[in-house]
């Protein structure tokens, strides 16, 4: 638990779920009554809205020319093959999370694969510093004819910002003249839920405390998730409380 003064913040409980997503239970206090629900509030709408993210934004498959394709040998349409593909969730592996959060991480990584197998996110040949958060992730069924050939594009989105930080356009000896780029639709957050109660510390000093559950889908820790949330309060505030003393000291 950390405490600093009549503050403190601890994290009580943790556990990863179903396909890699984890949970975790805070308790954050203390507040005067009615500065609980304010807080509260506030760090709930962050970390639905402002957390970025890491997906996959563009996908090329050798031989395709439009979504409704069908690859010889393979199971899946080329429409449910990408829809599989912007449900992976990937993470960094190298613990720089802060380095993450304003970073310009752009990356391809490269499929292909040769029949007959069930090909899952395992089988993506991904850089060192990032990891699929749930390798079982299934793509694809291929028979024993059959070859999957794609490359993949990831990039790092900064929901406020609406910024989409992407590579060069996808080129590659791999992938053949009919080629198409197809355009996935991210995801709007890593945050799966995020619950709130607000329970009296002291009734005789009107004070109370809050119970957090928060769920990521397993790219960021919740300790993570919540430290970006407090960070992203403060600079807010910061910055109206510099122009408030600019405003004043004009006067």
């Amino acid at each position: 638990m950390m405490q600093i003064q009549n503050k403190f913040y601890s994290c009580i409980e943790t556990r990863i779920q179903s396909q890699g997503e984890m949970y975790a239970r805070f308790q954050i206090g203390t507040f005067f009554r009615g500065q609980a629900l304010t807080v509260a509030n506030a760090l709930r709408r962050t970390l639905l809205g402002e957390l970025p993210y890491l997906v996959v934004t563009k996908v090329e498959i050798d031989g395709v020319a439009h979504e409704f394709s069908t690859i010889p040998g393979v199971q899946e349409s080329v429409l449910d093959i990408l829809l599989n593909l912007k449900r992976l969730t990937f993470t960094i592996t190298n613990n720089k999370f802060n380095l993450f959060l304003n970073s310009s991480l752009k990356t391809r990584v490269f499929l292909k694969i040769k029949g007959p197998t069930k090909v899952t996110a395992a089988d993506l040949k991904l850089p060192s510093n990032l990891a699929c958060v749930w390798p079982n992730s299934y793509i694809a069924t291929l028979s024993s004819n059959a070859e999957l050939v794609c490359i993949l594009e990831l990039a790092i989105i900064h929901p406020k910002q609406k910024l989409i930080i992407q590579s060069k356009p996808i080129s590659s000896k791999l992938l053949d003249k009919k080629k198409k780029i197809f355009y996935l639709q991210p995801n709007s957050s890593p945050i799966r839920n995020v619950n709130y109660v607000i329970y009296e510390l002291d009734s005789k000093k009107d004070s109370e405390y809050i119970a957090l559950e928060i769920v990521t889908d397993g790219s960021i820790e919740p300790k993570q998730a919540v430290s970006f949330a407090f960070n992203q309060l403060t600079k807010l505030f910061y910055e109206f409380a510099q122009l408030s003393r600019n405003s004043i000291s004009k006067k």
